[in-house]
């Protein structure tokens, strides 16, 4: 892992709080839980992140289906985490979701059909 500072900064907004992290880091967690939502299933992902003090910890984090959480640009300089390995995990994770395809719902079995919101 490596932090640098001043720049590629992003924040993980949870309904507990928000975490600042690398933003190849945020939008990758992002794109996972998209993933996770759109088949309704849920993971849990380990992610370094910013502490208010500038030191740099570790957060596992629910994400997918039914799981309210939001990528913003950091409004502060600070330090931004650079961690190649995860960006990648959650990358492929992603990536072979999307590839297998969104199953397909019958109206009458769901209450909301998420791709048409």
């Amino acid at each position: 892992m490596n932090a640098l500072g001043g720049f590629r900064m992003k924040r993980i907004i949870t309904t507990f709080g928000d975490f600042h992290t690398g933003d190849e880091i945020a939008d990758a967690v992002g794109r996972y839980g998209l993933a996770l939502a759109r088949i309704r299933d849920t993971d849990v992902v380990d992610v370094p992140f910013v502490t208010e003090d500038g030191t740099v910890d570790r957060l596992e984090l629910r994400i997918g289906w039914l799981v309210d959480i939001g990528i913003a640009r950091n409004g502060r300089a600070g330090i931004a985490v650079i961690e190649p390995e995860t960006v990648e995990q959650l990358t492929d994770h992603a990536l072979a979701i999307e590839r297998s395809g969104v199953p397909s719902v019958e109206e009458d079995d769901s209450w909301a059909l998420w791709d048409e919101l």
